[in-house]
């Protein structure tokens, strides 16, 4: 058979299939068919552009146009499922490529051989005609943590196509099955890994780029859009910055993706040659995709969000995306498509897109979160230790989210800051009050997620479950507050008031939840799940109901909603018990006769492991003979029982009547699960509709929970209300450094020493004083002061009065950056150069050992000439620690004005001898400037050589 003939690309594949089962008679009627349908599309395409030409001996593609083809016989071809598998890893290239088969996901040629290590799984092969095949696989159940392995440790992206069964798929057809890319993940969109991660968000960020603006020399005022969202919660931001302030928001955002245009990979934007700060990059997970042509409109992604009535929400989106600036609309639509493609198969459900103001934030650079270790530790990247684990008191994931946005990213609105105060004042003054609101908190759980999973198609009954108790829970603390309001002041009580209207969540809609499900099966359902998954194999009955060891009819089996829902699941009700009263009656005479008249041990209706019903019988050799001579001569009720299996202590018997109630009664709880499943699903389908009310609500509870923890924290650690104003002040008196403050109380007795600072917008201290004297500590606990009194939280000092600062930045301790080739001293420098250029006067600047990383001379020259920059150009809030104390005065005194020498203060710490070479460090700051840095002393307590320290001190004498 040999056919050569034209056809569009789209028909490719279905090509292949006619060409594969062209000698197959069975198959004749549909491939005429088939080339009926093939011939029509040719003629509709344009034989220069869209045709191919096949031939069938060959089976390969041939020569573009329908031009003569010449074809070598073929090697013999992969399997359909096989081909599917190399077609997906040719297409999809980079990534690892997961194809359902049957219960498992598996990994085939060269990626089997690649990944099957990586994955701890076995790796092995199947012989086909063309050869041997690498696969390897796992349990579908075990995709999550296979794809943490992947996505989040190595950083791939990974391609999962999954199986779905045909429809009226004929019994004798070979193939029942089909395959289809359903997701793309990577770690923006790893929403399995964002559902069990419930203290962080996962976001995903796109950076909008102006074109060809890589082109020409950097310009750090260019206007960058970014938009970021995290899929597991539907939280989706946009936001417009300068490029001196784009590395401050990723910053802030934290993404564990960033997605930027294909066209800017020739430009190696992370290696900091168009723009040094863009190193950071370097950081995150970079996806350099493919950018759609402009043709798809914004709306056409209204579909992605859902507020309930289409034509309100598309009303609001409209009216939303009218404020956002023409860079944020690109970066909000690059996002959009992005999650699009690489969800297909789910359901996408966003919140309204909220814009994010850079004047709104306070900008925080990432070595300056580093350095003051806000998330992580500087010395092992631990959360404990941090100052997010020290403040924490939080108790819900919402809660717990907002406090990492609000020390990522602290308020510049006053408005909101004294609003914050206002609250946290109230629930430290009401201990009672405080404590009862969290124990109702304690009971809620993740909205946000489960709402997503929801939207997804996902999601237990039993999160219904969560859903309603923890909306029922809001109602009962908005109540609650309610009732407390009489105690709060006029203003806090309408602040109060307006906030928690948001917590009325419809009540009918968490009745009918309630009432309509069995909470105790869900729970008892979710044991069994959870016994399951640790490998418990149950002897099961009709439809996984526990068998105790006696041999008596089980209990009838719990369905998971009410029967009175509605008259169809009634009705399936009646008709089960009907049946389920029969098998009792049935078990009851046969019980008599098996174990009365027969003598048998033990007797049970059972369904075995292949589905087939049966009668189990145990008892001795006599007794089970008389039970063979029944099922040889006799029948009961006019049915006959015959043997399935035996031993010589146990019987299988088959019995018509238990058959046939078995099947009726696996019919009819087939039934009633899938009416049970749509009512499940209509329920979801009611929240999904209400996205916006249980979003508020998750927000809300959120907020009422970082607070709260303030006022928990507050009282625990003797923390005190800030002034919080539009000054250009910060004044301190006896503050401490909470860390430092806490790892002292854990490791020993002593007290943390308290300190005061004192500083205007061109004002500037000189610390100086020993190593390990407590100039950076000084330095960091007043950065952290600010960050807290601008989340609204208490601060630790016994007053503060905050003017608001936009900009914080730190140039605390460094190290080589080995992976940007640089330098101690030009980590420094870099460090320095950033704050320089980019402090305004209401920034907060703290400075350590600028110049140390140098020669003694050049170090004072650079660090005399940083301060004075500081000073005269941006006369920012400034702390500069330094052991050039001396020189840099005789500096200042000989060279500045006496204008500029009044605006500088010198301070210092000390140490305290006591007597022989016993001594402790001083570090309370006072006036003046430390003499000397005793490093010879803390080479000492180091473990220097006793040879070397005389050396050491013979050489300094």
């Amino acid at each position: 058979m040999n056919l050569l003939f034209r056809v569009p690309k789209a028909y490719l594949p279905i090509c292949r299939v006619l060409i594969r089962h062209s000698s197959n008679a069975t198959a004749q009627p549909k491939i005429a068919k088939l080339k009926i349908t093939l011939n029509k599309a040719a003629e509709s395409c344009s034989e220069k552009t869209d045709t191919y030409a096949i031939d069938t001996d060959s089976c390969p593609i041939a020569q573009r146009n329908g031009k003569a083809a010449s074809f070598k016989p073929s090697k013999p071809s992969l399997p359909p499922s096989l081909q599917y598998v190399r077609d997906l890893m040719d297409l999809y290239k980079g990534h690892v490529v997961l194809t359902q088969m049957g219960s498992f996901y598996e990994l085939y040629f060269e990626q089997a051989v690649k990944y099957a290590p990586e994955l701890n799984i076995a790796l092995t092969n199947r012989a086909y005609t063309h050869g041997k095949v690498p696969f390897a696989g796992f349990p579908v159940h075990q995709l999550s943590r296979h794809l943490k392995m992947l996505v989040n440790n190595c950083g791939y992206s990974v391609t999962i196509a999954e199986q779905f069964k045909k429809n009226d798929v004929a019994d004798n057809e070979t193939n029942k099955f089909y395959r289809r890319v359903t997701r793309i993940v990577t770690p923006g969109t790893f929403i399995d890994e964002a559902f069990e991660n419930l203290r962080e968000n996962t976001y995903l960020l796109n950076i909008d780029f102006p074109e060809n603006c890589m082109s020409s020399v950097a310009d750090a005022s260019l206007k960058v859009g970014i938009c970021w969202c995290d899929v597991s919660t539907g939280e989706i931001f946009v936001q417009q910055v300068y490029l001196k302030d784009l590395v401050s928001a990723i910053t802030r955002i934290q993404p564990k993706e960033i997605l930027l245009d294909e066209k800017l990979l020739e430009f190696h934007i992370e290696s900091g040659a168009w723009y040094p700060e863009l190193v950071e990059f370097k950081k995150f997970f970079i996806k350099y995709q493919k950018m759609p042509s402009q043709h798809r409109t914004i709306e056409s992604f209204y579909g992605l969000f859902n507020l309930g009535e289409k034509e309100a929400t598309d009303r609001q989106l409209r009216i939303q995306f009218q404020t956002f600036t023409q860079k944020e609309l690109a970066a909000l639509r690059n996002t959009l498509i992005y999650v699009s493609d690489h969800l297909p198969n789910f359901s996408i459900n966003f919140q309204i897109p909220q814009r994010q103001l850079a004047t709104a934030i306070m900008q925080i650079d990432s070595r300056t979160s580093t350095a003051l270790e806000l998330h992580s530790t500087v010395r092992d990247n631990n959360r404990k230790g941090s100052l997010l684990s020290s403040i924490r008191r939080t108790v819900t994931p919402s809660g717990t989210r907002i406090l990492t946005q609000w020390l990522s990213g602290p308020s510049l609105d006053l408005k909101e800051i004294k609003s914050r105060q206002r609250i946290v004042g109230f629930f430290k003054n009401n201990v009672d009050i405080t404590e009862a609101l969290r124990v109702m908190l304690k009971k809620v759980h993740d909205l946000s997620r489960i709402l997503q999973k929801f939207s997804f198609g996902r999601g237990e009954a039993l999160e219904l479950i969560q859903m309603a108790r923890s909306l029922q829970v809001s109602r009962e603390i908005r109540d609650y507050i309610l009732e407390n309001t009489p105690l709060m002041r006029v203003t806090l009580k309408s602040q109060i008031i307006q906030l928690i209207e948001t917590l009325d969540f419809q009540k009918k809609l968490i009745d009918d939840v309630l009432k309509y499900l069995n909470e105790e099966e869900l729970v008892k359902s979710q044991d069994i799940k959870q016994n399951e998954d640790l490998n418990v194999i149950l002897e099961t009955d009709v439809k996984g109901k526990k068998v105790g060891s006696k041999d008596e009819v089980p209990e009838l089996t719990e369905f998971i909603v009410n029967p009175s829902f509605n008259a169809k699941l009634g009705k399936l009700h009646d008709a089960y018990q009907k049946v389920w009263q029969k098998k009792v009656e049935l078990n009851t005479s046969l019980k008599d006769l098996f174990i009365g008249k027969l003598g048998a041990k033990t007797f049970a209706l059972k369904e075995r492991q292949n589905g087939e019903y049966a009668l189990h019988v145990t008892g001795t050799a006599s007794n089970l003979k008389k039970i063979n001579e029944l099922t040889s001569k006799s029948d009961f009720n006019g049915s006959h029982f015959h043997i399935l299996q035996q031993s010589s202590q146990t019987r299988w018997l088959s019995h018509k009547p238990w058959t046939d109630l078995g099947h009726d009664l696996e019919l009819l709880a087939l039934k009633i699960r899938n009416e049970e499943a749509n009512i499940i699903d209509s329920f979801k389908k009611r929240f999904i509709d209400k996205s916006n009310e249980v979003r508020q609500v998750a927000t809300t509870l959120g907020y009422l929970d970082t607070l709260s923890s303030f006022a928990i924290l507050a009282n625990e650690k003797n923390l005190v209300c800030p002034k919080v104003d539009e000054s250009d002040k910060l004044e301190v008196v006896n503050g401490r450094h909470l860390m430092v403050e806490e790892g002292l109380s854990t490791r020993s007795l002593e007290t943390f020493t308290a300190n005061d600072c004192e500083l205007a917008k061109d004002n500037l201290w000189v610390i100086t004083g020993p190593n390990m004297g407590g100039k950076s500590t000084f330095l960091r606990q007043n950065a952290i002061i600010v960050i807290l009194a601008q989340i609204g939280c208490f601060v630790p000092c016994s007053k503060a009065h905050v003017g608001i600062v936009d900009k914080l930045f730190s140039r605390v301790g460094s190290a080589d950056d080995l992976y940007n080739e640089m330098s101690t001293f030009m980590v420094e420098m870099i460090e320095t150069s950033f704050i320089l250029q980019g402090a305004t006067t209401r920034s907060l600047a703290i400075l350590d050992e600028i110049g140390r990383g140098t020669s003694g001379k050049e170090g004072i020259s650079i660090a005399y000439a940083t301060l004075k920059y500081l000073l005269e150009n941006n006369q920012c809030r400034t702390l500069f620690a330094t052991h050039f104390g001396q020189e840099l005065k005789h500096i200042i005194d000989s060279k500045c004005t006496k204008g500029l020498r009044e605006k500088i203060k010198f301070y210092q710490s000390g140490i305290t001898d006591l007597g022989g070479n016993n001594f402790c460090y001083d570090h309370k700051l006072k006036p003046g400037i430390c003499m000397k840095s005793d490093a010879i002393r803390v080479a000492e307590l180091a473990g220097f050589p006793t040879e070397a320290l005389q050396e050491a001190r013979e050489i300094l004498g």
